[in-house]
Formats: structure tokens, C-alpha cells, sequence
């Protein structure tokens, strides 16, 4: 509340915000416009194509059902990032998969969402360095990030190359009263099916993941545009190095689907990075998520009711005979 009721308009107030938002449509043109629809539309496809590639039998229909509802859950509930697992879980299981290859999807794209995200920073920075200074800050960011997902893909080579890993985290996990028992070979199995997933689909997977980030990242770019502010204003490389940094600032759910925090950070970093008028920013920014974040709720909210009546009509259903 206090991002949307102070922070944001110290940026600008929201009237000229909803000034500058009015011509959005004549600024993007018949081509922009037709682009930015199909880029909403590939934001409310595009999440579930990794879970598509990690989940050997899951349907576009159920991941595109499932991503919908678990989002919801993120974006509206505090503490909805953690509930969203379960739910995840429980409507696979709804659909007849295996526990196994559940766990396995949700482990790997989690961390796949994790290394785009770290690994996005430094790429980015160097782009925009080639065509203007940089600043401290950002240059100390994008070495923190690049930090952190140097020892996260050391994590995942040591957990993923050899059972010894595995098997002391298994043990560790036994010996607690609330784990339950049997981890070392529940951890090894893990493993190794991770290792044939990724020998079989890795590339399919991170090119599904690559292509939901960059995705949103068009999608801003074109929110930008619709909100007047050109490419000679801020092109490409600050626009990627914003949206790394800012979307850094939510690696931790703090807020639901980082409400607040998101507007504030992004509308923060494309200030650093290039002179357009905050108005035009904040426009841009609240549109941007408004098509991103606030667009795939209703859609979520219809995908529980949907499965919570299934779910209902299956446990009422007799059991054969």
C-alpha cells in the first residue's frame, strides 16, 4: 500500500499517468498494437511450456489450467509462492501423474526460473556498457547476481553428478522427526531421473524457459512504447538491464507476486538507465502489469473453481466395485 500510495507517486502523480496513457493505442500503431496483443497472449501460454517440457504426459490443457490457478494463489496470497507448490502438486496429482515426476518438474523448473533470472544481470549490463556508462550500483548488482548463480550452477553440477551428495542429504533429512524416513534413496531417484530428463529434454526446457522470459521482456518493451516513450529515449540495452535488475528485486516473495515492490523497482531502474519522463514511466510500467500480472487472475480464479468442482465430483464418485 505504501509503494502504490507514496512511492509510486513520487515518481509522478497518477493523473499524468493516466494522461499519458490515453494516446497509448496511436502511439504503438496497427502493427505495434496487434504485436502487443499477441505478446499478452503468449504471456498466458508461455510459463507452462517448461512445466510441458519437464513433464513427460502432462497436456498444453492441464499445464496452461494449472499455471493459471497456481498464480493466482502467488499473486494474491501472502505467503502464496509456498502454497502454490502444493496446489501445483495436488492438481497433478488430480490429473493421474506420477509423484515422482511431479517432484522432479517442480524442482527443475524452479531452478531454471532461478538462473535465467541470476544470470540475466551481467549480460544485460554489458549490453547496455557498450553504449553508455554504467553506474555502481548496477555494476555491483550484476556482480552479486552473477555470484549467485555461479554457486547455484555449482550446487546443481554437484548435486546432479554423483549420488555422494544425494546420499548425505538424504541421511540429514532422516535423522529429522518430521521428514520421515527412506530420503537417501528418494534423493538418488531424484537424481537420476533428473539426469535423464535433462539428457532427454534439456534443451527443450531451456529454450521453454528462455522463451517465457523474453516473452516478458517484449512485453514491457512494447508497454514502453504504447506509453510514448521512444527507442532513441530508451532503447533495448537499458530496457533489458531494467528489467533484469528489477525483477531482482522480487527473487524474494516479500509481497504477493512482489505487488508493490515490482512497480516501485522497475519504475526505479528504468529511471537510472535512460531520461524518459516519469509520467511516460510509471504509464508504462502500470500497464506492464497490469497485462502481466493482474490479467491472468480472473483466468486463475475460474481455473480453481473449475478444478476445486472436479476435485469435489471425484470424491463423491463411488468406488467401483
Amino acid at each position: 500500500m505504501i509503494c502504490f500510495a507514496w512511492l509510486l507517486p513520487a515518481f509522478a502523480p497518477y493523473g499524468a499517468v493516466v494522461d499519458q496513457l490515453r494516446p497509448a493505442a496511436g502511439n504503438l500503431g496497427l502493427g505495434g498494437s496487434l504485436l502487443l496483443t499477441l505478446a499478452v497472449l503468449a504471456n498466458l501460454t508461455a510459463p507452462s511450456l517448461s512445466q510441458l517440457a519437464a513433464l513427460p504426459g502432462l497436456t498444453i490443457g492441464r499445464a496452461v489450467w494449472a499455471d493459471w490457478s497456481t498464480t493466482t494463489v502467488t499473486n494474491l496470497i501472502p505467503g502464496g509462492s509456498a502454497l502454490s507448490i502444493g496446489l501445483i502438486w495436488a492438481m497433478y496429482r488430480s490429473f493421474g501423474l506420477a509423484r515422482a515426476a511431479i517432484a522432479r518438474a517442480i524442482v527443475v523448473t524452479g531452478v531454471g526460473d532461478i538462473l535465467v533470472k541470476l544470470g540475466t544481470p551481467l549480460p544485460a549490463l554489458l549490453w547496455l556498457w557498450t553504449q553508455r556508462p554504467v553506474s555502481g550500483a548496477l555494476a555491483q548488482a550484476a556482480i552479486v547476481a552473477t555470484v549467485l548463480f555461479a554457486v547455484a550452477v555449482t550446487l546443481m553440477f554437484v548435486i546432479v553428478s554423483g549420488p555422494a551428495t544425494a546420499a548425505r542429504l538424504g541421511r540429514f533429512l532422516d535423522r529429522l522427526p518430521i521428514a520421515g524416513r527412506g530420503w537417501p534413496h528418494r534423493l538418488e531417484k531424484l537424481r537420476v531421473d533428473t539426469v535423464s530428463l535433462l539428457g532427454t529434454r534439456g534443451w527443450a526446457l531451456a529454450a521453454a524457459t528462455v522463451a517465457g522470459h523474453a516473452n516478458l521482456y517484449l512485453l514491457l518493451v512494447l508497454c514502453l512504447r504504447a506509453a510514448g516513450i521512444e527507442r532513441a529515449t530508451l532503447g533495448w540495452a537499458p530496457i533489458l538491464a531494467a528489467f533484469a535488475f528489477g525483477r531482482l528485486a522480487t527473487a524474494l516473495p516479500i509481497t504477493p507476486g512482489g505487488l508493490g515492490i515490482m512497480e516501485v523497482g522497475l519504475t526505479g531502474a528504468l529511471s537510472a538507465v535512460g531520461s524518459a519522463p516519469s509520467a511516460a514511466l510509471v504509464a508504462a510500467v502500470l500497464l506492464f502489469r497490469a497485462v502481466s500480472f493482474a490479467l491472468p487472475l480472473p483466468l486463475g480464479t475460474v481455473g480453481l473453481m473449475m478444478w476445486n468442482v472436479r476435485a469435489s465430483t471425484s470424491r463423491r464418485r463411488p468406488d467401483p466395485a
